[in-house]
């Protein structure tokens, strides 16, 4: 019989790009601890998530590209270990992360269904969410 068999079958995958910056918030050094995401596409009526693709070894969230004071770029394709990346006043990364969007066959069906991700964040030793809102297609959060 099938026992035993491993049936593969396609998934949407959208890819997320994360602009992260120190902007000042905090006079030291932040950090991105490694962590899940989630993209949130509730409605009123029924709550839904769509998560982070983890199964997939080319599908691991990286960060791209850090750009450090000074105009020095530091480039990671690595796996990420404790945290993804720190950054120091005015510093920024790109963190790259796969998404499986459940239900959604087009790139702007997921811009219209998916409403926020949250994101770790830890300043000054306190981690913290940071909430980052999607907007449709047509500017509407």
């Amino acid at each position: 019989g099938n026992e035993g068999k491993r049936c593969y079958g396609p998934i949407p995958v959208i890819e997320l790009r994360i602009l992260l910056q120190n902007t000042g918030y905090s006079n030291g050094v932040i950090s991105f601890p490694d962590q899940q995401f989630a993209v949130d596409a509730s409605t009123r009526r029924k709550g839904e998530k769509m998560m982070e693709v983890c199964s997939d070894e080319r599908f691991k969230k990286r960060v791209l590209h850090i750009e450090k004071r000074g105009g020095e770029v530091v480039s990671q394709s690595k796996s990420l270990g404790q945290d993804m990346c720190s950054l120091g006043l005015f510093e920024y990364a790109i963190l790259s992360v796969h998404i499986h969007a459940r239900g959604c066959s087009t790139a702007a069906k997921f811009c219209n269904r998916a409403k926020k991700v949250q994101l770790l964040v830890s300043i000054n030793g306190t981690t913290r969410p940071l909430v980052i809102p999607f907007y449709s297609m047509n500017g509407q959060p």
